[in-house]
């Protein structure tokens, strides 16, 4: 299966704006990747934005096959009007007064959690519904009315968001079946209130598995190109629903000529397992979607062959080893990954001091101006309101990046600008001392990681003493009111704000109703029954499940030192090893021996496969173990690294702790780690293609 030096095949979401067609996305993605095989799954109208799943090169044969069955949309329903389109873009074609009742949140509730059923519905007249060979919105915009049957549609969840009395609106957040049009919805709702209603603003929020956090805008796609969506491309074998196979080096040619292969093991989110009678798996082969082929007898036959792998499986790092190894293009987007490294220019910082002093920090931003606050120097007048999402973040885990999600469309429903507010240091090392938890992300690897996330302004604060004393009432309204207008505040459902942890959800909200902006506080990310949380990811580093936690924060763990001259206990052995000097103020994983990768944080990055011990030396003198340490052993590297500041990314635990009886037993030892990671990881550095640090 080849990969071509400069070829793409890969899906990736877009974030659509809106006035723009569906196929107006698909021409952009074009110019942007220099590649003309480019389509959409699900299209979306000019008026609606969010999710779009397009598909690039021979990914587009995969678009017809995703089945995306549920759908999710915020909705903004305009009472008092029908239109043409049932959206704001037609002709009203009749009006009513909007009784004030209709504007209680009680009873607007009610009515939205009565639309959680299974229902027939007539399209609206504007829909690409071919009727007699004819789209309707052909027919429609012809003068013609199309005959259009009703057809079943279902309604998973609604919840209402938010009552506008001033827009005479309800916001709702609605999960559908595919097939569904929420401007039937609308209409239909608005039919049953008495009073009519069409839809004022939609955005998709998910799209079966993927949702707005999996997007990226257009404007990063046209500056990023190809490197972008390498780096933020989905995962095909996700987006099918298809468990992954795993292909060995001498299934290959057997693949490629499609002659039937053994069953094997697939694994999916529920673990691994023998394909089941006619079930169909995705082929993976060096990070790539290979083929879709379905057990038939005691073989797996072929269905599809993409012999330009499909680009962007996630290795399942349970199964990583010397059957499944990783081959470069693997290990280069799993490394881009883990190091939360962003294909974008170096962003720019702007220094604040309010309050005499007692709270300073620094606004960070892309391009040479930051946008227009009160601490930038910019008139008021041309202030902007910003919709700020605020926390520590450490880490920058799942549940992190879906509640800057969730704030990044409230930016946009307000037409707003997004901030991030976060601390340096993390508040646990005032506020707790020598008995705080370890870090997950360094302060610079945090700030970095953020700025990667689509925002317009990363504000960090300096947490010290005088900071922690201020109550949440002056934090808002004489820091963050210092910096910004602030249209909302989005946090987690856990967070708390000011001097004794009093700026909970409810009390940030009352102050909210007081001065003019809004609270919005969202559930914790669940997986396995437990939220995602900085802790639980911590508890799993610490305990040596490296594998557990990267399911939860969406990479591998990584720490960041200098090398320093050690032990050495490789290089006798004729394998270099860096001893690393890690702050002590970062999560280590807990002692053993990994395997993993380094990476030279200079110049054009390189990660070279690494056996990484970790902890207190056992040697076979006892009494004779030594200090603390973090050791890899390079596999392909040749060259000095002391001195240097590498990063250290842990992929699988491989042993624990262990004292040696004799130097050959060390010996045996260290080398059958380093033939594990040989055979699994390789044994040559891999070039983080377009990488600078």
């Amino acid at each position: 299966m080849s990969r071509g030096p400069s070829a793409l095949s890969a899906l990736i979401a877009v974030d659509k704006p809106v006035g723009m067609t569906s196929f107006d996305v698909v021409a952009r993605v074009r110019r942007a990747v220099g590649e003309r095989r480019v389509g959409h799954a699900g299209t979306l109208d000019p008026a609606a934005t969010g999710v779009l799943v397009v598909g690039i090169g021979q990914a587009t044969r995969l678009l017809g096959q995703l089945t995306l069955e549920r759908k999710g949309y915020r909705a903004r329903i305009d009472l008092g009007s029908e239109t043409t389109t049932d959206d704001a873009e037609g002709e009203a074609t009749a009006t009513a007064e909007v009784p004030e009742r209709l504007l209680d949140s009680e009873l607007a509730a009610r009515a939205v959690r009565s639309l959680e059923k299974t229902r027939t519905q007539v399209p609206p007249d504007y829909s690409a519904i071919s009727v007699g060979g004819r789209r309707a919105y052909a027919l429609a915009r012809a003068g013609e009315r199309p005959a259009l049957a009703p057809r079943p549609a279902r309604v998973f969840r609604a919840a209402l968001v938010e009552v506008l009395p001033d827009e005479r609106a309800w916001v709702v957040d609605l999960d559908v079946s595919k097939g569904t049009y929420v401007r039937s919805i609308a209409r239909d709702l608005g039919r049953e209130l008495g009073c009519y209603a069409h839809v004022g603003a939609l955005e998709r929020t998910f799209a079966g598995p993927v949702g707005l956090s999996d997007c990226v805008s257009l404007g990063e796609l046209v500056s990023g190109g190809v490197g972008l969506v390498r780096t933020r491309c989905l995962d095909p074998a996700r987006v099918l629903g298809l468990a992954r196979r795993p292909l060995v080096a001498n299934e290959l040619a057997a693949v490629s000529s499609g002659r039937p292969i053994a069953c094997g093991v697939a694994a999916d989110e529920h673990g691994a397992h023998e394909p089941a009678p006619s079930e169909r798996v995705c082929l993976v082969w060096d990070g790539g979607l290979v083929g879709i082929w379905a057990r038939r007898g005691s073989h797996l036959v072929c269905e599809a062959n993409f012999p330009q792998a499909i680009e962007g499986v996630r290795p399942d790092l349970s199964q990583v080893g010397p059957v499944f190894a990783l081959g470069p293009h693997a290990e280069r987007q799993l490394v881009r990954e883990s190091i939360l490294w962003h294909a974008g220019s170096q962003e720019r910082t702007h220094p604040f001091s309010l309050l005499d002093g007692s709270a300073t920090g620094r606004l960070s931003f892309w391009g040479a101006e930051p946008p227009a606050t009160r601490a930038s120097g910019e008139g008021q007048s041309d202030e902007q309101p910003f919709v700020c999402v605020l926390g520590a973040f450490d880490g920058l885990h799942r549940g992190h990046r879906t509640l800057i999600a969730r704030a990044r469309e409230e930016a946009r429903r307000r037409s707003a600008r997004l901030a991030v507010v976060t601390f340096s240091p993390d508040p646990a090392s005032v506020l707790e001392g020598p008995w705080a938890p370890r870090n997950l992300l360094g302060t610079s690897d945090r700030a970095r990681a953020l700025m990667a996330c689509g925002i317009d302004l990363l504000v960090t604060v300096d947490f010290t003493g005088e900071l922690a004393a201020l109550t949440y009432e002056r934090f808002v309204r004489d820091v963050l009111g210092g910096l910004m207008s602030v249209s909302a505040l989005v946090v987690g459902s856990n967070f708390r704000l000011g001097a004794g942890g009093a700026g909970t959800v409810d009390a940030l909200a009352e102050l909210g109703r007081a001065h003019g902006f809004d609270v919005i506080g969202m559930d914790l990310v669940d997986v396995g029954g437990t939220p995602i949380s900085a802790s639980r990811i911590r508890a799993l580093v610490e305990a040596g499940a490296v594998e557990d936690a990267a399911d939860l924060l969406g990479r591998c763990h990584f720490v960041w030192g200098q090398v320093e001259h050690g032990r050495g206990e490789g290089t006798g052995l004729g394998f270099p090893t860096a001893n690393v000097r890690v702050d002590r103020s970062v999560c280590l994983p807990a002692e053993g021996v990994y395997a993993g990768f380094v990476v030279r944080g200079a110049g054009a990055l390189t990660a070279w496969p690494a056996a990484i011990n970790v902890g207190v030396p056992r040697t076979f003198a006892p009494g004779a173990e030594g200090q603390a340490f973090l050791e890899a052993t390079l596999l392909g590297f040749s060259g000095d690294l002391y001195g240097q500041y590498v990063y250290v990314v842990f992929v699988r635990w491989l042993r624990g702790p262990e004292r040696f009886s004799s130097v050959d037993e060390l010996t045996r030892t260290v080398l059958a780690n380093v033939d594990w990671v040989r055979r699994s990881l390789g044994e040559s550095g891999v070039e983080l293609a377009g990488v600078s640090a």
